[in-house]
């Protein structure tokens, strides 16, 4: 049985949508839950107002918290444009977030990290995978999260500090919920999934809770997708 009890966790990110929905599962799995986040949160969790792509923010927060046993990184930004239509503003914007704010957020944690031989679980998708045509600058940043992940299992592993990956496919947050203009084209999205449903941000927050325990101990360098079977896809399956 998975038990978080004891553990201090910080996810960032964690005031909606996937952060959110590991936010709680972690801490019904009875860890101590820390949110860094531009946004507050609902809920009872200690809440720090923290701009990844700022190292000074990251800096003052970690000065408040004594131990850090489990890192989740799940901020992050999406959206579709092609290469033509991609400014160097877009590139900055995604890849401060998503590439460099995960860097410096999990620069800044190492060292407590490795006090407690902690863990950290990056949230990737799906697409650092396999493309979507609509979004090459987004595909590029999650696939650069995959390798982070297992440089960072390589080079921490005989320290004690596992470093694990999650790659969601479509799930049915608030955000993907408005991008539907009707019920239709939520079914349609649903039914290009092999297996024929949008996930949900709770199957996402799962398998963070269990490679945020001691039930995957022996567990570094995964990259484990949660996307219906999005990323089993070839040209014989479309």
């Amino acid at each position: 049985m998975i038990n978080l009890e004891g553990k201090t966790a910080i996810v960032t990110g964690g005031s909606d949508g996937i952060g959110k929905a590991i936010a709680n599962k972690l801490n019904n799995l009875g860890a101590k839950v820390i949110i860094f986040d531009i946004k507050k949160p609902n809920g009872d969790f200690e809440y720090y107002k923290v701009d990844i792509t700022r190292d000074i923010e990251i800096k003052e927060a970690i000065k408040n918290i004594e131990k850090i046993d489990i890192l989740v990184n799940n901020a992050g930004v999406y959206f579709e444009k092609y290469l033509e239509e991609t400014t160097d503003n877009d590139i900055d914007y995604m890849v401060d977030i998503n590439i460099k704010g995960t860097f410096k957020v999990t620069r800044n944690m190492i060292d407590k990290l490795k006090e407690t031989k902690g863990c950290i679980v990056n949230i990737a998708s799906c697409l650092g995978l396999v493309p979507e045509l609509t979004s090459p600058l987004y595909c590029t940043t999650k696939a650069g999260i995959i390798m982070f992940t297992k440089c960072l299992a390589q080079e921490y592993a005989d320290l004690g500090v596992r470093v694990n990956c999650v790659l969601p496919g479509p799930i049915l947050t608030e955000l993907l919920e408005k991008s539907f203009a009707n019920e239709n084209d939520k079914n349609k999205c649903g039914n290009r999934i092999p297996m024929r449903r949008i996930g949900t941000p709770d199957e996402v927050a799962n398998v963070v809770g269990f490679l945020a325990s001691d039930e995957s101990s022996f567990v570094t360098g995964g990259i484990y997708t949660v996307d219906g079977g999005v990323s089993t896809s070839s040209i014989y399956s479309k």
